[in-house]
């Protein structure tokens, strides 16, 4: 009975402190232009590193096919392949992150 008694209890004032307690929007702290410039290097920096990447995967798959090493080419295709895959996830971490957000509300 008293076990009920202070479950009601608790449960009237965390609804009430639900209605009280704000949610506001994320808001950007000031000097936020300067992260927001090294994330831009960062991602300049990450497609560069996946561009030479692809470059460097198709030599070799070049290279592996016309010296006939097949596991030469075999590693410019995975190393192609997965620049690739490396570029979109650099170009969309903003969205995914944004969006990733957003799910828990």
């Amino acid at each position: 009975m008293i076990g009920i008694s202070i479950q009601q209890a608790v449960g009237q004032l965390l609804s009430h402190a639900a209605g009280v307690i704000p949610d506001p929007p994320p808001a950007a702290p000031v000097g936020s232009g300067a992260i927001g410039t090294l994330f831009s290097w960062l991602k300049w920096g990450a497609l560069t590193c996946c561009a030479g990447a692809a470059v460097t995967g198709g030599c070799m798959i070049a290279l592996g096919n016309t010296s006939r090493r097949a596991e030469m080419a075999e590693r410019g295709k995975v190393t192609l392949f997965s620049s690739v895959i490396g570029a979109v996830v650099v170009a969309l971490a903003v969205t995914l992150v944004t969006a990733s957000y957003g799910l828990g509300s």
